[in-house]
């Protein structure tokens, strides 16, 4: 039977090379030198353009690069949809874990789990079209569920925050950060209405500053809560 190759993208040397040696342990799997990555940036030309490779062991924080592991895999799964993804990471913030998703995620790991986990999952992913996650990450995502179930309009913001946080959103995106002011001007807004209101939005998402705010809330608005 053909193996089925797989790339690691990831910059500690302990992981890749203990992911490296599970995989190549094994009758059903390889992962060549070439396709062992330690940044990004690194990683994306033969990820896009080599047809072998079905599965990506990818690590979330990337420092020796300039692009983290999720907007890589965004990035890639937009050209390859057919590749499949497995997050490989310390973090168990939410946020990183939605994000995760919504960018494309096929599986989610923690580098704490035992080597029998990881080829588990890894087997499950590539041989039986599974969506492999660690335990704990799976009760956390039921949690959210949950809580939004017995509560729906728990993290739902109003008409204004909405607007407030669409527009926060496209001056981030456009690289035009909006002050409380610079928002008010642009909403037509009292400026007391607008501060009232952005601090209404963290305590609501539970956030301390506007990068936090931003990024839970792209993640709620794409996939979770179905913000309009």
């Amino acid at each position: 039977m053909e193996k089925i190759h797989v790339a690691i993208v990831e910059d500690l040397d302990d992981f890749r090379v203990r992911y490296s040696r599970l995989i190549n342990a094994t009758q059903s799997f390889v992962c060549l030198p070439e396709h062992q990555f330690s940044c990004c940036e690194d990683s994306t030309n033969t990820l896009l353009s080599d047809p072998r490779i079905k599965v990506v062991i990818q690590d979330i924080g990337m420092p020796k690069g300039h692009i983290n592991g999720i907007a890589s895999m965004q990035q890639i799964k937009h050209k390859r949809p057919d590749l499949l993804f497995m997050i490989a990471t310390v973090y168990v913030d939410d946020l990183y874990l939605f994000e995760a998703l919504c960018a494309g995620a096929d599986s989610y790991l923690l580098k704490t789990d035992p080597d029998a986990v990881f080829m588990h999952h890894l087997q499950e992913l590539a041989l039986e079209n599974g969506r492999p996650f660690s335990g704990a990450l799976m009760r956390r995502i039921l949690d959210v569920f949950r809580s939004q179930e017995s509560d729906p309009n728990k993290i739902k913001p109003s008409p204004i925050q909405t607007k407030i946080l669409d527009t926060i959103l496209e001056g981030e995106i456009n690289d035009l950060p909006y002050s409380n002011e610079e928002l008010a001007e642009k909403l037509k807004r009292d400026i007391k209405d607008v501060t009232r209101e952005v601090r209404a939005i963290y305590k609501m998402l539970h956030v301390n500053n506007r990068k936090e705010m931003i990024r839970k809330y792209q993640t709620l608005k794409v996939r979770f809560f179905g913000f309009n």
